[in-house]
């Protein structure tokens, strides 16, 4: 079963990738477009924590994550070769954009992994293994607009995301210092089983998401009160994870053009770095679901050799999300709580977890 859906979800990615550049080719292309705000920097500071856990204790499955990103201001300029191999084109009989916005990105982080006995020395064989995930990535964005019919300004429509990514998983990714550093500074008891974690292997990936900007109303116009939906689809191909998603948010609040919802870390895809806005206040409360079909993931089915502990990964998998993001000034937080169903066989529990990211525009 797990190989079926591995190589279904390989096989198809490998069609639709080679089949990009023939299908933008027929499509003309959106002008390049950038305001002044769209051609500055944008810089990411996000943290992903089982410490924000309410419901179970901390420490155990996806303990811990880092991430740092750059978002370079809008490319005026970009290879022709290079634009069509990285547009992805338009499905579901969506209308064409009329401009683009594109940036390059670049970010690096860390993910932690481990069992829900962290006291034991032993090896486990009925838990996921201990595992360290150090990475860079480098990312796509296009972010296409569209006329507003009542404004007749440009409004952001759909948000592409392509990444690939490289890294290293094992003791070279720093797991066991990280961790057992930090809870010698917080005066927290060490986890007693990193030498049994998943050994070196070098990872390698390439994930593509796609975000639409939906069903924007106002409720209230003074003080203003809006509400819209984010509809998404993803994959990702890889020796890390190799998945295919869909979900959606959905949002109440005041600028919800102002971004296409909150951003997570890997393997994740960052979702919607970039941000505009006139610098004045912004929020939104926000609720998401997401549904996955898993063909491999590393931190349960263990190194690609088959050397090392591992456990049956789930082949489904849902996740919710709710939170707060406000806006203000070049600058945006937003607060995430991710409950994610059991990924794994022998895992009876739910994983629960809180992200909190910094984002600011330089």
């Amino acid at each position: 079963m797990e190989c079926r859906v591995a190589t279904t979800i390989a096989v198809a990615m490998a069609v639709f990738m080679a089949s990009v550049v023939g299908l933008c080719a027929q499509t003309p292309a959106p002008r390049v477009s950038a305001t002044e705000d769209e051609q500055r920097s944008i810089y990411t500071f996000q943290v992903e924590n089982d410490v924000f856990n309410r419901l179970n204790r901390s420490d155990r499955d996806y303990t811990s994550g880092l991430r740092m990103g750059w978002l370079s201001p809008a490319l005026i300029e970009m290879q022709p070769g290079l634009v069509a191999l990285t547009t992805v084109p338009t499905f579901f009989g969506e209308a064409p954009a009329t401009s683009v916005i594109r940036r390059v990105g670049l970010s690096f982080g860390q993910n932690l992994y481990t069992p829900e006995d962290t006291y034991a020395t032993q090896p486990i064989y009925n838990d996921r293994p201990y595992a360290a995930w150090l990475y860079g990535a480098v990312a796509l964005q296009y972010t296409y607009k569209r006329p507003d019919a009542k404004t007749g300004i440009d409004e952001p429509i759909r948000l592409d995301t392509l990444q690939f990514d490289a890294g290293v998983i094992g003791p070279a990714a720093g797991g066991a210092i990280v961790q057992n550093n930090w809870h010698t500074l917080i005066g927290v008891a060490p986890t007693y089983g990193w030498a049994n974690q998943l050994h070196n292997e070098p990872t390698l990936g390439l994930a593509f998401e796609r975000r639409w900007r939906t069903g924007r109303s106002v409720l209230i116009e003074d003080p203003k009160l809006e509400v819209d939906f984010i509809p998404r689809v993803g994959a990702a191909l890889g020796n890390v994870a190799t998945y295919a998603s869909v979900g959606g948010t959905g949002r109440i609040g005041k600028n919800l053009r102002d971004d296409f919802g909150p951003t997570r870390a890997r393997p994740a895809l960052p979702g919607s770095e970039a941000f505009i806005g006139d610098g004045s206040f912004g929020w939104y409360l926000f609720a998401g679901l997401d549904a996955q079909v898993v063909g491999r993931n590393i931190f349960l089915d263990g190194n690609t050799d088959g050397y090392s502990l591992s456990v049956g990964h789930r082949p489904f998998v849902g996740e919710a999300q709710i939170g707060l993001a406000i806006l203000y000034g070049g600058v945006r937080f937003t607060y995430t709580q991710v409950l994610r169903t059991p990924e794994f066989y022998q895992q009876d529990r739910f994983t629960q977890f809180g992200s909190v990211n910094i984002t600011f525009r330089y």
